[in-house]
């Protein structure tokens, strides 16, 4: 059967989630995250609104704390 994914936390992220994360984390900026991932502005902000949701963050200084702590930077 299909495999059930965390609704919340790191797990939650789904792969190009976390490829953004990583990115944004590391202070690119949306524009810099959609040349280097070959996506849409409009793409990595919706991700980025996912991220935030799953990791119950409100902005980048938060994703990027979370990144270091978590060593994801």
């Amino acid at each position: 059967g299909p495999r059930a994914r965390a609704t919340s936390g790191w797990e939650s992220l789904t792969p190009s989630e976390l490829e953004v994360a990583r990115f944004v984390a590391g202070g690119a900026s949306n524009r810099e995250a959609a040349e280097r991932l070959f996506i849409s502005r409009r793409t990595v902000e919706t991700h980025l609104k996912h991220v935030y949701t799953k990791l119950r963050l409100t902005s980048r200084v938060q994703l990027a704390a979370a990144a270091a702590t978590r060593g994801n930077t």
